[in-house]
């Protein structure tokens, strides 16, 4: 099964599963197949309640009203059900994939926006073949929206591989680490560590988040270095790894 390892600027590397695009391709016909369902529906349903109630001659701007703010969801079919279910559509969901950022993170409206606007160009504009032509042959198979919004597709009943780059293993000869006591962190304590450091930078949360265990590992370690806290962590995993790699 093919993976897609996406390396972070925590030089940790993320493992997925990449969506076929066997299964990408399945899951856009689910979806179109829907989104008609529903298109027709409103549609008609509509038109009987302009006839029953003799709206058709007197009312065209009413008509016309009801009927753009009807047929939206289904112009913003992806936009509207990525955004509010996690980067899935009905479709994804039964093909069991999603969309998420190359970071692992959730993305945010913006991406998703983006994504249904590139649709547009990738898929309707140019040809469904460039756009699997491009999921095929990138390096994170992605298409063109994916590229432009920074985000990947997928299998979601998966478990995120998590590792290290080489340059967390690979030490020069003369290296000197910061923090000699890293010895009192458990490996447990390591990986925690590193998982909260490949979230997005953004997140108000996550940050707070680093500054708490920040504060948490500097009463563990017996210092008070006056470094940002980011950058601590990172320096007390590395110099973890290093004292690892010499069997301490």
């Amino acid at each position: 099964m093919e993976t897609i390892d996406v390396i972070t600027s925590q030089h940790v590397t993320i493992k997925y599963q990449a969506a076929t695009v066997v299964e990408r391709l399945a899951a856009m016909l689910l979806d179109l197949f829907f989104a008609g369902v529903y298109f027709f529906a409103v549609t008609y349903t509509l038109f009987e309640i302009i006839e029953i109630n003799d709206l058709t001659s007197n009312h065209k701007a009413l008509q016309i009203t009801f009927l753009f703010l009807f047929w939206l969801p289904a112009f913003g079919y992806h936009f509207v059900f990525e955004s509010m279910s996690g980067g899935r559509t009905p479709g994804k969901m039964i093909l069991k994939i999603k969309v998420t950022n190359i970071d692992g993170s959730t993305p945010g409206t913006g991406a998703y926006f983006l994504r249904w606007v590139l649709r547009i160009v990738d898929i309707y504009l140019i040809s469904p073949v460039i756009g699997a032509a491009f999921i095929i042959f990138s390096n994170y198979h992605q298409r063109i929206g994916d590229m432009a919004a920074g985000t990947i597709v997928i299998k979601s009943n998966q478990s995120v591989a998590l590792d290290l780059d080489n340059s967390y293993y690979d030490f020069p000869e003369n290296y000197q680490p910061t923090f000699i006591n890293v010895d009192r962190l458990s490996e447990g304590q390591a990986v925690f560590i590193m998982k909260l450091l490949i979230e997005p930078k953004q997140s108000n949360a996550v940050e707070n988040s680093i500054a708490d265990l920040a504060d948490k590992v500097k009463t563990i370690l017996n210092v008070n270095p006056q470094t940002e806290n980011r950058r601590f962590l990172e320096t007390v995993l590395r110099d973890y790894n290093y004292y690892a790699s010499l069997g301490i």
